[in-house]
C-alpha cells in the first residue's frame, strides 16, 4: 500500500507542476513549488491570471482527491524527492543541484546515531541544505530511534530553499528552521549544532573569500568545497560532530594540501569512509563521509578509515557495521580514560 500511496502522491505532484508550468511558463521546479504551496494553503494561487481556470481546476482536483494531512512523512517525503528528481531532470539542473540519494542519507544517519550520542532538544544543522532531502532523510532515521531533534538548513540559492522550505510545510508541518546565505561569507550570527551535516558542491567559489582562509588559493580561485569543510567548525557546537559527504580522493588529491594543513591543526579527524562504488557510475563521482571535531574535544583515538561494501553483500555490510561499532566503543572508551 504504501508504494501505491507514494506512485499517487507523486503522480499528483508532477503532473501539477507540469500543467502550471506549461500554462503560466514557469519552469518545473518552479510549478513544483507553487503546486506544494497550493496544497500547504488548501487553494491555488493565483498571479497575474494564471494559471487559467482549466488548470486551476486540475490543480484542486489535485488537492481534494488526496488525504495529504494524513499520509505519513516517509511516504510524503519519498514522494516529493521522486517529483524532485523529475523536475531536475526535466529543467537539466546541474551537477551541485542534485539531490542526496537515500542510500547515503541512511548510512550517514546510522552513522550519526553510533557516534554523536543524539538527545531530544539537540540541533540537526545541514549548511548546504539544497531542496533538504539529505536533512529530511537523517531526520526520519533520527526519528524512528525515538530522538526528537532541531533542524535549521542553510543555503544561497532561493530557488532550492523555496522548494526545501514548501516541502518541509507538507512533510514536517513547517518545523525546520531556514536560512538564505552564503555560508563562506556569514560570519555574524551564525547557528550552533550538535550535529553538522552536508553534501558539500564541489568547484570554484566565485569570488575571494571574506575573511582569512586557510583553505583558500594563494592565487587564483579557491575551491568552495574546502572552505566550506573550513567554515563548517564555526557551525557546530564544542561537544559537537561534523559529516560532510566530500570527493573521495579529496585528502590525497594534488590541492589537498592546504586542506591537510586545516584538518591536521584545526580539528580532530575522526572518520574517513569511503561510500561504496556502486553509488556511483562514474569513479570520478565518488565520495566519502568526512567526520570532525573540534580540536579542543577530548579523545585521542585512531582514525576510523576503510570503504563501505556494496549494499549488495549483506555479510560484508554486517562485518564493516560491526567494524564501525568497534571502533565507536574504543573511542568513547579513550574519551572516557
Amino acid at each position: 500500500m504504501t508504494q501505491e500511496n507514494i506512485a499517487r502522491y507523486f503522480d499528483a505532484l508532477t503532473q501539477g507542476a507540469q500543467a502550471l508550468s506549461h500554462d503560466a511558463d514557469l519552469s518545473m521546479i518552479d510549478g513544483l513549488i507553487e503546486v506544494i504551496a497550493d496544497i500547504n494553503t488548501g487553494d491555488v494561487h493565483h498571479e497575474q491570471g494564471k494559471p487559467t481556470p482549466a488548470v486551476t481546476e486540475q490543480i484542486q482536483n489535485t488537492i481534494a482527491k488526496i488525504d495529504w494531512q494524513n499520509a505519513t512523512s516517509t511516504d510524503l517525503r519519498k514522494a516529493v524527492q521522486l517529483a524532485i528528481l523529475k523536475v531536475n531532470r526535466d529543467d537539466q539542473t546541474q551537477a551541485n543541484h542534485q539531490i542526496t540519494p537515500d542510500g547515503i542519507g541512511y548510512l550517514l544517519a546510522d552513522l550519526i546515531l553510533q557516534t554523536a550520542e543524539l538527545k531530544d532538544g539537540d540541533t540537526l544543522l545541514d549548511f548546504a541544505v539544497g531542496t533538504s532531502n539529505l536533512l529530511n532523510t537523517v531526520n526520519g532515521i533520527v526519528e524512528m530511534n525515538d530522538i526528537a531533534v532541531k533542524r535549521i538548513g542553510i543555503d544561497n540559492d532561493d530557488i532550492q530553499l523555496a522548494l526545501a522550505a514548501a516541502a518541509d510545510e507538507l512533510i514536517n508541518h513547517d518545523q525546520t528552521t531556514f536560512y538564505q546565505e552564503d555560508v563562506v561569507s556569514l560570519d555574524a550570527d551564525i547557528p550552533k549544532a550538535k550535529v553538522v551535516i552536508a553534501d558539500l558542491p564541489v568547484g570554484y567559489y566565485p569570488i575571494q573569500p571574506e575573511g582569512a582562509y586557510i583553505t583558500q588559493a594563494d592565487d587564483g580561485r579557491s575551491f568552495v568545497h574546502q572552505l566550506m569543510i573550513e567554515k563548517s567548525v564555526d557551525f557546530v557546537t564544542d561537544d559537537g560532530w561534523i559529516y560532510l559527504i566530500v570527493p573521495a580522493n579529496i585528502l590525497s588529491d594534488k590541492d589537498s594540501k592546504k586542506l591537510l594543513q586545516f584538518v591536521t591543526n584545526e580539528t580532530r579527524l575522526k572518520a574517513f569512509l569511503q561510500l561504496p562504488n556502486d553509488f556511483f557510475q562514474d569513479q570520478r563521482a565518488a565520495k566519502a563521509i568526512l567526520v570532525l571535531r573540534k580540536r579542543d574535544t577530548i579523545g585521542n583515538s585512531e582514525v576510523l578509515m576503510g570503504q563501505y561494501p556494496t549494499l549488495k553483500d549483506i555479510k560484508a555490510l554486517q562485518k564493516f557495521l560491526q567494524d564501525i561499532k568497534t571502533w565507536v566503543k574504543l573511542d568513547k572508551e579513550q574519551d572516557r580514560a
